[in-house]
């Protein structure tokens, strides 16, 4: 007998929380699990790639704030399909995905995952008020790391054993053997030559790219032939641009509209920085070590559950484009340094973070869940 597990959550346009659905579709046990979709607004890409990784995908097409009418429609698709299980994703997928299964009257039990810290003050008033009343109808909470189980415990302490902690996982094989380096750099038209350091994350303000262009800028100083290249969708490619121009820094920064081939990404560049305010445990840093590509990161959320500073690649405070810009340096005169830091975060990713771990992990937590509904299971 197969179980439906619907995956809820706000937007299918490309990020973490999106991709590691997919992952889980293509390496979950389809034999026990069928995988539907639900999306409270639309989508982009990411419709096409879970269809293909062979899950239906439902759009509720919420366009305005305070359109209750999701609720229903989720509801409705929640009886329509007899779904066994509800997998709702973040603060948004917890809070419409919870009105729809209280008003779906079927007592389908919820298993979230939560993919950044609690955001202390960001969540609207109405989900801050509803949150602990919320919590209690999650059967099971997946933490993407350490950090974040903590930050969401501590707000419940009560409830704080619903809390689990799930690493992100990732499919190696996508990143084991990538093209020749100067077929990446031309698959985004960067210069085949130059030193390049590189990022993948929206353009949105708490991924701080304006620290990774000032580092650039810093690192100009000390190495002229270096260049930046950031990929990603957002509301700041402008303000970026303009912050890039006025640090004369214009013509040595591209700024690349998201890509399906992130693989060649990463063949692409020399360093990987991550220069956030906030991360849960951000599946482009996994990415990036699998590659083998060695990383700079900001000391923020889960990142240094997965970095050992020194050892698997460097980490610097948060807000610092100093310290961002002088291990970039080190790494760029030192190649036999960044090479080791490179081979050790490709070895550590491999046997702690594969794709496989984390998809027998969250089955593990269906399993429970649904036998606690279903005894004879």
């Amino acid at each position: 007998m197969r179980h439906k597990v619907l995956h809820v959550i706000y937007s299918l346009y490309r990020g973490g929380a999106e991709r590691l659905i997919e992952t889980q579709l293509l390496g979950g046990d389809r034999r026990r699990f069928e995988y539907l979709v639900c999306s409270i607004t639309g989508g982009g890409d990411m419709i096409d790639r879970l269809s293909n990784a062979g899950s239906r995908v439902f759009l509720l097409g919420k366009r305005r704030r305070g359109d209750l009418t999701a609720v229903t429609k989720l509801a409705n698709l929640i009886r329509h399909e007899k779904v066994d299980l509800l997998h709702v994703h973040g603060s948004p997928g917890m809070f419409w995905g919870t009105l729809a299964q209280i008003a779906s009257a079927t007592g389908v039990p919820i298993v979230r995952t939560e993919h950044n810290p609690y955001p202390a003050g960001q969540l609207p008033a109405l989900y801050r008020l509803l949150y602990q009343r919320f919590t209690k109808r999650a059967s099971r909470i997946i933490c993407v790391s350490e950090l974040v189980r903590r930050s969401f415990a501590e707000r419940s302490p009560a409830l704080a054993d619903r809390f689990i902690e799930i690493p992100n996982g990732i499919r190696m094989q996508d990143y084991e053997k990538l093209p020749p380096r100067a077929e990446c750099r031309a698959q985004f038209k960067l210069l085949p030559g130059a030193k390049l350091i590189g990022t993948v994350g929206r353009m949105v303000s708490v991924k701080n790219h304006k620290l990774l262009i000032e580092a650039l800028f810093r690192v100009r100083q000390t190495v002229n032939d270096v260049h930046l290249a950031i990929i990603g969708e957002g509301d700041m490619r402008e303000s970026l641009a303009a912050y890039a121009a006025d640090l004369s820094v214009s013509e040595y920064v591209s700024l690349v509209k998201e890509t399906q081939k992130i693989d060649y990404f990463y063949g692409a560049i020399d360093i990987f920085c991550l220069s956030s305010d906030s991360e849960g445990m951000p599946l482009t840093l996994l990415e990036a070590l699998a590659s083998g590509v060695p990383v700079v990161s900001t000391e923020v959320g889960g990142i240094p559950e997965v970095i050992e500073n020194g050892k698997t690649g460097y980490l610097v405070p948060k807000g610092s484009a100093e310290f961002l810009a002088k291990r970039i340096v080190e790494l760029l005169q030192d190649p036999s340094k960044a090479a080791e830091l490179a081979l050790a975060g490709r070895k550590m990713v491999h046997e702690r973070f594969p794709a496989e771990k984390m998809i027998r992990a969250t089955e593990a937590i269906y399993d429970e869940v649904l036998a606690k509904t279903d005894p004879k299971r």
